[in-house]
C-alpha cells in the first residue's frame, strides 16, 4: 500500500554519485523556499563533518544546501522527488541517515505538506541492502531494497486526492471523500526479501481495521522502471485486490501504468 512512498524515500538520496553519507540527529524546518536546521554530524563523501548548521534554499527545481560549522561547504541537491520538491512545509525531528554498505534511515518524526498531499510519519525505521554492482547510486539503493528491506513506522497519516492510500480507501469505502478523508496507519510493517514483499498495518479512517498486502518487486535499471506485482490486498477478511486496481487505474499517468496484477512505476 505504501510502495510509492518507499520509492520516494529511496530516490531522495540520489545526489549524483555519492559514495557515503552520514547524518546524525538532524532537526530541520523548511517553509518554501527556505529552511534551516542543525545536525550533530553531517558527513558527505567520506568527509568528517561535525555539528553542522544547515541552510537550504530552493532554486527552480533544485535545492542549494549550505553547511556551516566544522567545514563550510555548499552542495547542490538535484532530482529531488516530488514529495520534497512540491512541499510547502517540511519538519524533521531526530532524522538519521547512514549510507555506506547499507542504507539506513530513521526519524522520530517527518512531516511533508504540499497543496496535493500531506504526510506525517512518526518513529520511522527503514533499512536496505546496497548493491554496488550497479554504477548509479539510485540503482544501487533501489535494487538493494528489493533484495532486502525492512520498513516500520509507529504511525503514518496521509491525506490528498491521489495515491495508493486513496485507492485503498475508495476500495473499502465507495463513499470515501478524498478531500475530507484522512488516512491514519499504526504499526506499519513492510518486509522485502528476494523481491517478495509482505505488508501489514492497522488502518484508521472512515472504516478501520487491519490491512495486508503481498506481491513481488522487480526493477529494470536501464529504463528506470519499477514493476510491482500486487498479488493480494486484504482488509480484515475481505479481499479488496480488484477494487484497489480499479481505483489505481483511474490514477494512471506518465509515471504510473496499471494492468492487473501489475503496477509499472517510472522512477525519475
Amino acid at each position: 500500500m505504501k510502495i510509492i512512498l518507499v520509492s520516494l524515500f529511496m530516490t531522495s538520496i540520489a545526489w549524483g554519485q555519492v559514495s557515503q553519507v552520514n547524518i546524525k540527529n538532524f532537526n530541520f524546518k523548511y517553509q518554501a523556499p527556505m529552511g534551516e536546521g542543525e545536525a550533530e554530524a553531517f558527513s558527505y563523501q567520506s568527509k568528517n563533518d561535525e555539528s553542522q548548521k544547515v541552510h537550504v534554499e530552493k532554486i527552480g527545481e533544485d535545492f542549494k544546501i549550505v553547511l556551516e560549522g566544522f567545514e563550510n561547504r555548499e552542495l547542490n541537491f538535484k532530482g529531488a522527488p516530488d514529495l520534497i520538491k512540491e512541499a510547502q512545509d517540511i519538519n524533521l525531528s531526530s532524522f538519521n541517515l547512514s549510507f555506506a554498505d547499507k542504507f539506513v534511515l530513521t526519524a522520530a518524526s517527518a512531516n511533508f505538506n504540499s497543496p496535493e498531499k500531506n504526510i506525517d510519519l512518526k518513529n520511522m525505521n527503514l533499512a536496505c541492502d546496497r548493491l554496488t554492482a550497479f554504477p548509479e547510486v539510485m540503482d544501487q539503493v533501489i535494487s538493494g531494497c528489493i533484495q532486502k528491506m525492512s520498513l516500520k513506522t509507529g504511525s503514518l497519516s496521509t491525506d490528498g486526492e491521489s495515491g495508493m492510500d486513496q485507492a485503498f480507501l475508495k476500495a473499502i469505502d465507495e463513499g470515501h471523500d478524498a478531500i475530507l478523508g484522512k488516512m491514519g496507519i499504526k504499526n506499519l510493517n513492510l518486509k522485502v526479501t528476494g523481491g517478495k514483499f509482505d505488508l501489514s498495518a492497522e488502518v484508521n479512517a472512515q472504516i478501520s481495521g487491519t490491512a495486508k498486502a503481498s506481491g513481488t518487486l522487480k526493477y529494470e535499471a536501464v529504463v528506470k522502471k519499477l514493476t510491482v506485482k500486487l498479488s493480494e490486498v486484504k482488509f480484515g477478511i475481505l479481499d479488496v485486490t480488484s477494487k484497489v486496481f480499479d481505483e489505481l487505474k483511474k490514477q494512471e499517468s506518465a509515471s504510473m501504468k496499471v494492468s492487473k496484477p501489475y503496477i509499472y512505476l517510472t522512477i525519475k
